[in-house]
């Protein structure tokens, strides 16, 4: 078992260190039988009865996995879910006959105990780790399981291996834009993540791309941007031996363009030269800086990029794997759907494509083109009919997921006086009704108005702004464009912003409610 120390969590750690950090910043050793996650949550490894050792390692591995990139009250719930699926079975693996018996088993109010079993199995197998049989993987996708009722309609479906829904993928972006920024995470990590995100390919496609993949067209009146993505899974057809072309946004294309940048940058230095153009081109975007190390000189270069093993420079995808657990271990990104924060998998972005490709209205030959499938036999699995896809995000089921969304990434202050650049007029940010709602602590040019300070960590709202104004603005929007007729894609396109606002609203109340009693006390104090 392979326990990792996030780097943005415990800088003073050396990487041979065998200690792990849980999400709350909590230092504990892997191979303990107890490991405190945070003041309130201590979990034990103690299982009930003894099981299949490689079951057991896996199971360890894959909690471990949670500890490090979930919350420490959820982590501890898929403990306790397992040793109950131990119990009850007597089970010393995990077999789609135990499963079987035990859903049998279980009342229709208890259902939900093996719902969130059946998110953890199918993480377990997506990390890699051995354990859980393939038939095991069929038998869960196969299920859907209602879940728990908490205060809002939990829809069915796994929000833990399933595809995310648009506001997860808003949150994911929103959070890895300023994580990057903020260099939480490391750029090339941002860009791994945000690869996986907008192209849905698969790591080793990712891992094979060099920088002539990249093209920048000319339109008509606008470039247009393409990447030419390396085929995978193709008999007979070698390493780069096929590809296809794939349109992206501009945000895509200048992001790798910089990560290219840096590879060409570290292969110079390593060389002791600068590189010819026709030689840059074939750079990998992503490099294996290990490999890197043995290069002395640029003819060695040129035969490991263009001779009989071309694919040494290019990353290993435990690399890439690496770098996607170290987002996940800094993400603060949570689910609108269980306020917990959202596990990231490169198969679940896949699932994602797909299911949306779906939901727009188009067909399986053209989904199996854009997912890069050679036929429809697979297809089907990224077209999961997903019931949290019809979450609808209204003034009654707004306020209560804005906890769970978090949407709001500004510093709330209690008045313009406290917000960086305060005292400068042309700070303050209008609503529609020219009412200002808070104070834009950038110093440098923006124009993208105050709807977009919400989801803005440089946002400053005020206490006692008219943020309820926004509000009732966004969801009056919300309804002229449903009465039109519009798609759901347009109707639901400011679903994240509500969120930010209900959100912001919320943090109100609570500065203003914890004001109040603060007062309260002090006059009680006084008199």
């Amino acid at each position: 078992m392979i326990s990792r120390v996030s780097p943005q969590k415990i800088n003073s750690k050396s990487a041979s260190s065998p200690l792990a950090v849980s999400k709350d910043g909590y230092t504990f050793d892997p191979s303990d039988e107890y490991w405190q996650l945070n003041k309130d949550v201590t979990i034990s490894l103690v299982l009930p009865r003894a099981i299949d050792p490689v079951s057991e390692a896996g199971f360890r591995a894959t909690l471990l996995r949670y500890a490090e990139e979930a919350s420490a009250r959820h982590t501890r719930n898929m403990e306790t879910r397992f040793k109950r699926y131990l119990r009850d079975t007597k089970a010393s693996q995990v077999t789609v006959t135990d499963l079987i018996n035990w859903r049998a088993s279980l009342g229709v109010d208890e259902q939900w105990q093996l719902g969130g079993l059946k998110g953890f199995l199918l993480a377990w197998n997506d990390y890699g780790f051995d354990g859980i049989t393939e038939e095991v993987v069929d038998l869960l996708q196969g299920w859907r399981i209602a879940g728990n009722q908490k205060g809002v309609a939990v829809a069915s479906g796994c929000p833990e291996s399933g595809p995310y829904t648009d506001l997860e993928m808003a949150a994911l972006l929103d959070w890895a834009n300023v994580a990057v920024v903020r260099q939480d995470i490391a750029f090339e990590d941002y860009t791994y993540l945000l690869t996986l995100a907008m192209t849905a390919r698969r790591p080793v496609q990712i891992a094979a791309l060099r920088g002539r993949d990249l093209i920048r067209e000319a339109g008509n009146g606008a470039p247009m941007f393409r990447l030419n993505i390396p085929r995978a899974k193709q008999r007979g057809v070698g390493f780069r031996g096929g590809f296809r072309s794939l349109a992206i946004l501009e945000d895509l294309y200048l992001v790798l363009r910089q990560q290219h940048r840096r590879s060409v940058a570290e292969v110079a230095e390593a060389i002791g030269r600068k590189l010819d153009s026709a030689l840059v081109d074939e750079v990998p975007i992503f490099i294996n800086r290990k490999h890197l190390e043995s290069v002395g000189d640029v003819d060695e270069l040129t035969d490991l990029l263009i001779g009989r093993a071309p694919d040494q420079l290019h990353v290993k995808i435990a690399s890439l794997d690496s770098a996607l657990q170290r987002c996940a271990t800094a993400s603060t990104a949570r689910s609108e759907r269980t306020g917990e924060f959202i596990r990231l998998s490169a198969i679940r972005f896949r699932h994602t494509r797909g299911t949306k490709l779906r939901r727009e209205g188009f067909g399986a030959f053209v989904i199996a083109e854009l997912l890069d499938h050679s036929d429809i036999q697979n297809v089907r699995v990224y077209t999961e009919n997903t019931a949290q896809e019809a979450v609808i995000i209204n003034e009654l089921v707004g306020p209560q997921l804005a906890p769970f969304a978090q949407a709001c990434l500004g510093t709330l202050v209690r008045s313009e006086r406290e917000a960086i650049r305060g005292e400068d007029p042309r700070s303050r940010v209008p609503n529609d009704r020219q009412n200002a709602v808070g104070t834009c602590g950038n110093y440098g040019f923006c124009a993208s108005g105050y709807r977009a300070c919400y989801t803005c960590f440089h946002f400053q709202p005020w206490v006692d702004g008219p943020h309820e104004e926004v509000l009732e603005d966004l969801y009056a929007e919300k309804g002229r464009v449903r009465e039109a007729g519009c798609p759901d894609a347009i109707v639901t396109a400011n679903d994240q912003l509500i969120l930010a606002v209900e959100h912001c609203v919320l943090m109100c109340k609570e500065a203003k409610s914890h004001a109040l009693k603060t007062s309260v006390l002090e006059a009680g104090t006084h008199g």
